[in-house]
């Protein structure tokens, strides 16, 4: 699968805001901890500071997902161009990213197109999620330490509100969304490549469940509105490419297309 795609553009600008909102976000905790152990900034300089931290993490918040609406919107457009052989993206090639034009029939390459979309999202995921899950708890564990040691007063109060409203925490729930339900259409469009396995019926029979595939995906991306990391996605590349195209090789639904088209 290519990372060249028409909305980079979009979400490289999108994954900039998110990352201003992790940094505000993580300011505002940081100054939580300094203030709540030191107590050497004036009580409403210190909100004052607060109130401003947060309203720059809203708005970051606030323009991450509408580049993030931007870009999705272009990537379903080439999810459907290259399934069913339309260009309305213009001087954009979809084919390097999906590789997958030797099925003839439109539902099936759509079909084969959200399956393969699912295997890459679901591994990038997980991934992803071990490093936000690992810094959520060490924020926890010091909220824990600092309610033993000074008891529920108004900066434990403060800093419970912003570990709650954390980027990094949503994120992290976010992301293990996206992976379960990226797992769940990859483990459904197993099932309809099996059926067919043992029933051989016409193709268009399973268009209703691919289509149902395609709103659960879709609609998982966008909820969760992740980003998957470009580093990540080329640690995983060679890999899972390789397994997807023997995915996409030994399941008859695929294999036979590729066998009219010779």
């Amino acid at each position: 699968m290519s990372a060249e795609n028409p909305q980079n553009k979009n979400f490289a600008i999108s994954k900039n805001f998110a990352r201003a909102q992790d940094f505000f976000g993580a300011l505002a905790f940081i100054l939580a901890i300094f203030q709540g152990t030191t107590a050497v900034i004036l009580a409403k300089t210190f909100l004052g500071i607060a109130s401003l931290i947060l309203v720059l993490e809203y708005v970051s918040a606030y323009f991450k997902s509408s580049f993030f609406d931007k870009g999705h919107r272009i990537r379903e457009m080439g999810l459907i161009d290259n399934s069913f052989k339309e260009k309305r993206i213009p001087n954009y090639n979809s084919e390097p990213y999906y590789n997958n034009s030797i099925i003839l029939r439109d539902e099936i390459r759509l079909l084969a197109n959200i399956h393969e979309d699912s295997l890459f999202t679901s591994n990038i995921a997980g991934k992803m999620s071990f490093s936000y899950y690992l810094f959520s708890a060490i924020i926890f564990l010091f909220f824990i330490f600092k309610l033993f040691i000074s008891g529920m007063d108004d900066y434990s109060s403060l800093l419970l509100s912003f570990i709650v409203s954390s980027s990094l925490f949503d994120r992290a729930i976010k992301l293990n969304s996206l992976k379960k339900i990226s797992e769940k259409v990859y483990e459904k469009a197993n099932e309809i490549c099996n059926v067919y396995e043992k029933s051989m019926d016409e193709p268009s029979v399973f268009l209703p469940k691919i289509i149902d595939l395609l709103l659960l995906y879709e609609n998982a991306v966008f909820e969760t509105k992740i980003i998957l990391s470009e580093r990540i996605f080329n640690q995983l590349n060679t890999a899972l490419s390789k397994e997807w195209l023997d995915i996409r090789d030994n399941y008859l639904i695929y294999k036979n297309q590729a066998e009219m088209k010779k």
